[in-house]
Parts: structure tokens; C-alpha cells; sequence
């Protein structure tokens, strides 16, 4: 991008699959668009293994798939930098958006931004995060090859680190709440894995070791047990990434974005799209389709300003 370029119709904040989708169909329909992406194209798809519910692709790696997004971003025109959105302002002639070097200013504002891991708040949890506590399978899994590990979690996340950890860990406990929240998975998916043990009903209450990982302390049936684990991996669900949209548009109870079956949110010019948005199903194709959504609305509104603006010129 040039760096001396600050404005632009259209910003997106995050670059998963909904931002760059809606990037994509913005760029094509004529508007000027950058996406901020704290990360690198493509958001958390990039640590995702293997997906196999993506129409079009009967098996591919997060990663290769966050790249052919990327480079389909960039031949369409959509520009992008790597940096964290810190602030968000509306004016009187469009929107203001502080990034952590940069301030950018845009006609329209599509909200792309993701969630991040919610934590277990458990003794142990803090004090050994990066030294046994993980929250992603497939960037760490492999620094225990071999090694006996925990999964935290009763969805779709939880399972699919479980059958990945399967492959490369001696040992696999997973400890589930007694209902499970599985889409993707059958409750009985990990039933022929030898080397993985399912607690239902475990909960975790303590992680325990001296310089790293050694032991996982949880209470089940009303008793509390303990395994030797060299890691604990918490998947246990996300959190939206708006603190600082309080005030600024509409947020459910939970902190996702209120949004119509247009993607606008409650104030006019900014968008929504992708795992930020209350009632999305968090998964890759309705991203992509939410984010065109997104991105076919806001060059329509650009589109009426411009032509609004042209027309009071004129007059």
C-alpha cells in the first residue's frame, strides 16, 4: 500500500474470511478499500488444520485456504496493512480509525474483527501460559509429540483439537461438560481413538507444576481427581473483539454486534460480518456470505454519498 495514502470509501477491520469476502465485492463494484488486520490475511483461519465442510474443497489445510483468500483480496485491489485498531470515530464526514502507528479515515466502516479465546480463570492458568497452557491445538500441538496433554472444551473446537492432539500425543484427555455443543462433530467421533479418554462431567479447578505444565487438577462427581498432563489446551469458546465499539453501535448481552439482514449495524455507515455479529454461525461459508453482504452494502452507501455529495455540488 502507499504509505501516503490515509483515505479511503471503505475500511475493514479484520482480515479473516468475511473481511477480505467483503473487501473482495467492495473492491470489484469500484470502491477504494483497505483492510487492518492485526494478524495476517486470512485472521485465525491461518491456524486451522484440516477442513472438510467448505463447499469446493473436499480437504485443505486453514492455512492454504487463508492464503488463496489473501491472494484473491490483492488481485482484486484491496489493500491491506498489519497493525491493531485501537479506536474508531464517527464525524461529520465519515469515520476516523486509530490504529497502534497509524490514523485512517473512510466513508464506511465494515466490522470484520473476530473474537479471541475465552478463558478457563483457573489457578495455574496465567502463570503457565506459553509454558503448557495453549489456546491453539495446531500452533502448539506439536511441541508435545508424543506427550500426554488435556483438552478443555464441549464443542466443535474442543473435538477437532482432541483429534488432531490424537494423531501426534501418547495420551489425549478431554474434559467435557456434561452437555455437548458439537455442529460439526458426533458425540461419538472420538470413541475409536485408543489413546483418548473422554471425562464428561470434569471440571477443571487447578493447573498445577513447578517451571512448566505437570498436572491437571479437576472435580468430578463430586470429587476432585488429578492427571499428569505435559499441556492444557482451553477451547472453550470465544469472545468478541468490541470493547471498544461500547457506545458506538448496538451489542448484545454477550458483546457481538447487532446488525440487520443487510449487515448494518445501528449507526449508519458502519457494517457487520463474520464471527463478530450476534447470530452468525461462525463458520467459514457463511462468512464469506456475510461478508459480501457486507461489502455489496457499504459500496452502496458510499455510492449515495458520493452521488449525494455530486449532486449538492451541482446544485
Amino acid at each position: 500500500m502507499e504509505k501516503s495514502k490515509k483515505n479511503f470509501d471503505i475500511i475493514i477491520i479484520g482480515g479473516g474470511p468475511a473481511g477480505i469476502s467483503a473487501g473482495i465485492y467492495a473492491s470489484r463494484a469500484g470502491r477504494s478499500v483497505l483492510i487492518i488486520e492485526k494478524f495476517a490475511l486470512g485472521g485465525q483461519l491461518n491456524l486451522i488444520g484440516q477442513i472438510e465442510n467448505y463447499a469446493g474443497f473436499k480437504s485443505i489445510d486453514g492455512f492454504t485456504l487463508a492464503n488463496n483468500f489473501a491472494q484473491h483480496a490483492m488481485s482484486a485491489g484491496v489493500q491491506n496493512v498489519s497493525d491493531e485498531v485501537v479506536s474508531l470515530k464517527k464525524t461529520t464526514t465519515g469515520f476516523v480509525v486509530g490504529t497502534s502507528s497509524n490514523i485512517y479515515k473512510a466513508k464506511a466502516i465494515i466490522l470484520a474483527q473476530g473474537c479471541h479465546p475465552r478463558l478457563l480463570k483457573i489457578e495455574g492458568e496465567d502463570k503457565f501460559k506459553g509454558r503448557g497452557v495453549s489456546y491453539c491445538a495446531l500452533c502448539d500441538g506439536n511441541f508435545f509429540k508424543g506427550k500426554s496433554v488435556a483438552v478443555v472444551g464441549s464443542g466443535d473446537s474442543a473435538f477437532s483439537d482432541a483429534i488432531y492432539l490424537a494423531s501426534i500425543c501418547k495420551k489425549v484427555y478431554v474434559l467435557t461438560k456434561e452437555v455437548l455443543k458439537l455442529h460439526n462433530y458426533s458425540k461419538d467421533e472420538l470413541d475409536n481413538k485408543k489413546n483418548v479418554k473422554i471425562l464428561k462431567g470434569a471440571i477443571s479447578k487447578k493447573i498445577i507444576g513447578s517451571n512448566k505444565v505437570e498436572n491437571l487438577e479437576y472435580q468430578m462427581n463430586g470429587k476432585l481427581h488429578k492427571i499428569a498432563v505435559d499441556a492444557v489446551f482451553v477451547a472453550i469458546g470465544r469472545i468478541p473483539d468490541t470493547d471498544m465499539l461500547k457506545g458506538l453501535v448496538e451489542l448484545d448481552a454477550n458483546g457481538y454486534v447487532i446488525a440487520d439482514d443487510n449487515m448494518s449495524s445501528s449507526l449508519e455507515g458502519v457494517f457487520v460480518c463474520g464471527d463478530v455479529r450476534q447470530g452468525s454461525l461462525r463458520q467459514i461459508a457463511t462468512a464469506v456470505g456475510e461478508g459480501a453482504i457486507a461489502g455489496t452494502n457499504a459500496s452502496k452507501y458510499v455510492l449515495k454519498l458520493k452521488a449525494k455529495k455530486s449532486k449538492s455540488s451541482n446544485s
